[in-house]
Parts: C-alpha cells; sequence; structure tokens
C-alpha cells in the first residue's frame, strides 16, 4: 500500500512539473522580435485588372518585395475595402470578423515595388496594398472611432505576434498630435492582460511596431483599442513557438 501510495504521489509529481506554467505575456517592439518571423502584409488584385493565378501573384509579389529589402508575404484579400475574416498563410494568421480590408491612404508608408513593362501586360502593377482596420470604414473612407477589439486567431501556437500600427489618421493640420484615433494598444494571451503601449505620446507619422511575447505560446490573442479608437495595422508578425 505504502510503496503504491509512494509512486502514486511520485507520478502527480511529476505530471505537475510536466503542465505548461502560468502564461507570462509581455509587450515587446520590433527589436524583441526573433529572426525566424513571418510577416504578412494585404494585397488586392481586382479579378478584372490581373490576368495572372493567385499562386502567381503572390510569387511575384513576394520576389519585389524581397528585392527592395522587405521581409513581408502578400497575404492576397477578396476586397479592397472592408473585407473581413482574412486569412493569410493557409491559417497561420486568421484576422477574424471584426477586422477589416481599408483602402484609404493612412501615414503607414506604402513600398514602391519594382514593378516592369511585363507586369504592366499582366496587369500586376495595378494589384494595391491594403491594410487593416477593426472599425468599417465609411463612405469618407477612413475607418470609425468607436472602441474596438479584435481576436486572432493562429493555426499553431505562437510565442511572438505583433504589427506595425499608424495611430492617426491622416490630416494636413500643422498640429502633428491631431488626429489620433487610439490611445493604445494592449494584448489578451492565455487569459492574461499585457501592458498598455501608450500612443499619447506619439505623434503623427511615427509608426511603431507593437507586439505580445509569451514563452509558454498562444493560439489566439485579443487586441484591445484604448480610448475610444480604430486599430489601422500592416505587417501581421508571428513566430511559432517551435521556432521561438
Amino acid at each position: 500500500m505504502n510503496i503504491k501510495l509512494t509512486h502514486s504521489v511520485a507520478l502527480l509529481l511529476c505530471t505537475s512539473m510536466a503542465l505548461p506554467a502560468m502564461a507570462s505575456p509581455r509587450l515587446i517592439g520590433n527589436a524583441d522580435v526573433k529572426a525566424t518571423k513571418t510577416s504578412y502584409s494585404l494585397f488586392y488584385a481586382a479579378p478584372g485588372k490581373v490576368l495572372l493565378t493567385t499562386a502567381t501573384i503572390q510569387n511575384q509579389l513576394k520576389q519585389k518585395l524581397t528585392a527592395i529589402g522587405l521581409s513581408t508575404t502578400p497575404c492576397l484579400i477578396a476586397a479592397d475595402l472592408n473585407a473581413n475574416n482574412i486569412v493569410c498563410g493557409n491559417g497561420a494568421i486568421r484576422l477574424g470578423a471584426d477586422f477589416f480590408s481599408f483602402n484609404s491612404i493612412t501615414n503607414i508608408a506604402k513600398p514602391n515595388l519594382p514593378f516592369t513593362a511585363a507586369d504592366k501586360d499582366s496587369g500586376l502593377d495595378s494589384v494595391s496594398l491594403e491594410f487593416g482596420v477593426n472599425g468599417r470604414a465609411p463612405v469618407l473612407g477612413q475607418p470609425n472611432e468607436a472602441v474596438r477589439m479584435i481576436k486572432i486567431r493562429f493555426n499553431q501556437r505562437i510565442a511572438q505576434f505583433g504589427l506595425v500600427v499608424d495611430p492617426f489618421i491622416v490630416s494636413d493640420s500643422p498640429d502633428l498630435t491631431e488626429g489620433r484615433v487610439s490611445d493604445g494598444l494592449q494584448f489578451i494571451v492565455n487569459g492574461q492582460a499585457t501592458a498598455v503601449r501608450d500612443f499619447t505620446q506619439e505623434i503623427r507619422g511615427n509608426i511603431p511596431f507593437v507586439g505580445v511575447e509569451d514563452p509558454h505560446g498562444f493560439t489566439e490573442v485579443t487586441v484591445i483599442s484604448t480610448g475610444g479608437g480604430s486599430i489601422i495595422g500592416d505587417q501581421f508578425t508571428i513566430v511559432p513557438l517551435t521556432n521561438f
């Protein structure tokens, strides 16, 4: 009896030690992201203009992005405005029903891709870089400013996730603090919230990368925009736990 009980206790202790430790998410910046990252940017190719297959469009866009020094993978989306349930990388990132495509200008610079005469013939040069926004864009072409959050899911355990964020709408005001749509970002991972990444000290034109890391891994993250504003994002970046 005592031997059996001892073995049972030992087994219980070993099992509990093998369980994952408590979640410990933290805010991260661009310098914290591992080199094993994959980043996705949203592109829209109008079916009547681009005479190429989806695979060819993605491959040629990837080559052009690489040529100008950007390690970004194209993610083709269904529409240039208000498309949702965006999926990138065969499910690597699923942006969900509350994150929409956004075709208006932002302060995030668009890359100048090296299109050729052949690209003009195929229509590839008409492919547009889009952004993601958590408020459906109204007729005026800017996302609304209601308090919003989004839930993003992944098809494997992720150790790091982040995105480039534009806290401001485009404005011609000389006041570089005018037009802020988000006061900050906060992440919830494994039931725990990070600190808030404060945007109130940013000026228009500063485009921060904001992310979350949890070495225990996660398969979904909730992103909260504080201060009653929308999230305008690009370059959605993941590092799988297996590559962390």
